[in-house]
């Protein structure tokens, strides 16, 4: 008799030991996370803004597939909200503001307003539209400009690139030889092919001060490690320039802005007129 309670014992205790283990189980379920962990989890955001700046641009959207946020995509808050084409909106769209994230001058977002609501868009899903509304009178600087333009998303930086025939048919620039390139379809020639530098381009044309900087003058920076003159633009107008730089949205040949501070930040007032 005793045998017989002892066994209707330890058969009890391990039933209690399985629905305790269940209990456990599906308290721990992946479907089921605890409040306050879920709360931690929503709470990481992997992306920091580290600069805030006026866009007002007219802007392209180029593909109906982009995605949208209600900020800029990973930082704190920031909701899904659709694709372009799911949320019914038009191509051409106005910036309002930018914000890039991580200290990487290519990593930001626009927002910008349609059928009354605000939306971000990764700076890679958009392109600049109606910027034959800068144009000027000067035909050499509107035909090196022209020449220019037509590579913006087609040509990858290359440093030390440019100095060829052949990368020159490939589209494979730096900077400062794809000033060159662009002055070269206006007739304007900027020293040797194989030999162009910043160092080089600093010394061609005429000097003018920052504040009286117009469309086709070319300015130079100083970049954070302290190199004068590392690296040279193609002013635009309405504080856009012309570049090739691995930093820009297109990662080569692209459009930037001065309104941003990271690289305002790195002009160095230096400014020649070509033509």
């Amino acid at each position: 008799m005793k045998s017989h309670h002892r066994l209707l014992f330890v058969l009890g205790i391990l039933g209690i030991i399985i629905v305790a283990g269940v209990l456990i189980k599906t308290s721990l379920s992946s479907d089921s996370t605890p409040t306050p962990i879920a709360a931690v989890k929503q709470g990481v955001a992997p992306n920091k803004v580290f600069e805030s700046y006026k866009y007002p641009y007219r802007l392209r959207i180029l593909r109906r597939t982009a995605r949208l946020y209600s900020k800029p995509a990973g930082t704190a808050g920031e909701k899904y909200l659709g694709t372009v084409r799911t949320n019914h909106l038009k191509d051409n769209v106005m910036g309002e503001s930018r914000k890039d994230l991580n200290n990487h001058k290519w990593k930001g977002y626009i927002s910008f307003s349609q059928n009354g609501n605000q939306y971000w868009i990764s700076a890679q899903n958009v392109r600049f539209r109606d910027l034959q509304q800068l144009k000027e009178a000067n035909l050499k600087v509107e035909t090196a400009i022209s020449a220019g333009l037509k590579l913006v998303g087609k040509s990858k930086y290359d440093y030390g690139g440019g100095r060829t025939l052949s990368d020159v048919r490939h589209h494979q620039f730096d900077c400062s030889s794809f000033v060159r390139y662009c002055y070269s379809k206006a007739g304007v020639t900027l020293g040797s092919l194989d030999s162009v530098t910043t160092y080089s381009l600093v010394t061609m044309g005429t000097p003018v001060k920052f504040q009286n900087m117009k469309r086709g003058d070319i300015f130079f920076f100083t970049n954070s490690k302290g190199q004068v003159n590392s690296h040279v633009a193609i002013y635009l107008g309405q504080n856009l320039f012309l570049h090739d730089h691995g930093q820009s949205d297109t990662g080569g040949v692209g459009i930037s802005t001065l309104n941003a501070p990271a690289w305002r930040k790195e002009t160095n007032g230096i400014v020649r007129r070509l033509v």
